[in-house]
């Protein structure tokens, strides 16, 4: 292999990386030689064709990747438009990042759209496309009531919840944009449901996705970002949830993220300072009796485990989400995202 194209690889790599984008070979040796880098697992190749330094690429968060991913294949493909959960990577609504691959991908006009391993295609109408920092994408209407239609429960509602977070509308008028005339469209009574519990006041998806369990679990929903004063220093404090249960106590509960210890946009580059102020937060919201309720993200996933800890602490029962009809993942794209 000449110097030449060893050069060449290193210059796509290193402008690739420094636009948040992957590297594209020009030409057969250039794709050689990046699938010998890959082989030798010095790069990554998220999507046939495109490549990543692995060391940079596996120190990104998912959403990164994943943005990054479309960014590249969007400047490939003209006729490529992002739908459904992609979009929602594309207009950066909050999405757990296990519902954004296989990537959602539709195709201007006719022709072929064959789905594989990384990618799920169907055609989609011109008038519906936007385009948001280089790619093509849904509309911001259309893309969330896709995810509402589309996605688990958990899934559409922290999409939604970041809707309404993004756009300040409220949740009737979520519920007014997925009413009669849609009424018929396939997944809209899911629509319907995850916009009649949808909360703009969720601060992410991970709060999104416990609410959900609470809500599919039977547990009375709670108040979100509910705050309270330090009567020592005066500082507000504000908890993920709050219950007030029937014998006057308060219970909160708190999402616990690794996020808030190791970014070092939240941390200040101050982990164990981050980690101090949070148990000193803790302690304040606890002043006058109330308990707090931690969970992760992997703890609400295990939904026996998630029931049995917030019974624990008292929290009261309502009626569990009933009215969910779950789609067959095995139909066709083009039944999914045909046009509303």
């Amino acid at each position: 292999m000449s110097s030449t194209t060893k050069a060449a690889c290193e210059k796509l790599l290193r402008d690739a990386e420094n636009s948040a984008l992957c590297a594209v070979p020009t030409n057969e040796a250039e794709l050689n030689r990046l699938r010998y880098l890959e082989r030798k697992r010095d790069l990554a190749s998220p999507y046939p064709g495109i490549f990543a330094r692995a060391e940079s690429w596996n120190a990104l968060y998912p959403s990164q990747q994943v943005r990054s991913t479309m960014r590249t294949l969007a400047r490939i493909h003209a006729d490529w438009v992002f739908v459904g959960a992609s979009a929602a990577v594309a207009h950066a609504l909050a999405i757990p990042p296990k519902a954004t691959l296989p990537l959602r991908i539709a195709k201007l006009g006719a022709g072929t759209c064959e789905s594989h391993e990384h990618a799920r295609r169907t055609v989609v109408s011109p008038c519906e496309v936007t385009s948001i920092d280089g790619m093509r994408a849904t509309s911001l209407g259309r893309t969330v009531i896709d995810c509402m239609r589309q996605l688990g429960f958990p899934e559409a509602l922290a999409v939604a919840d970041s809707y309404l977070r993004a756009t300040g509308k409220s949740s009737d008028q979520l519920q007014a944009m997925v009413s009669p005339p849609r009424k018929g469209a396939r997944g809209i009574r899911n629509a319907q449901v995850v916009a009649r519990y949808a909360d703009g006041r969720a601060e992410s998806w991970g709060e999104s996705v416990a609410r959900a369990a609470m809500i599919e679990l039977g547990f009375v929903i709670p108040e979100l970002q509910t705050s309270y004063v330090d009567p020592v220093s005066g500082m507000v404090y504000r908890a993920d949830f709050s219950w007030e249960l029937p014998d006057g106590q308060t219970v909160l509960g708190e999402m616990d993220g690794l996020i808030k210890y190791i970014d070092e946009s939240m941390t200040g580059g101050d982990t164990i300072g981050a980690f101090v102020r949070e148990r000193q937060r803790e302690s304040r919201l606890t002043i006058g009796g109330r308990s707090v309720v931690r969970f992760t993200s992997a703890q609400v996933g295990d939904k026996p485990y998630f029931e049995r800890l917030l019974a624990s602490y008292g929290i009261p029962r309502a009626d569990p989400l009933e009215d969910w009809v779950p789609l067959r993942s095995s139909l066709p794209p083009s039944l999914l995202y045909r046009y509303l």
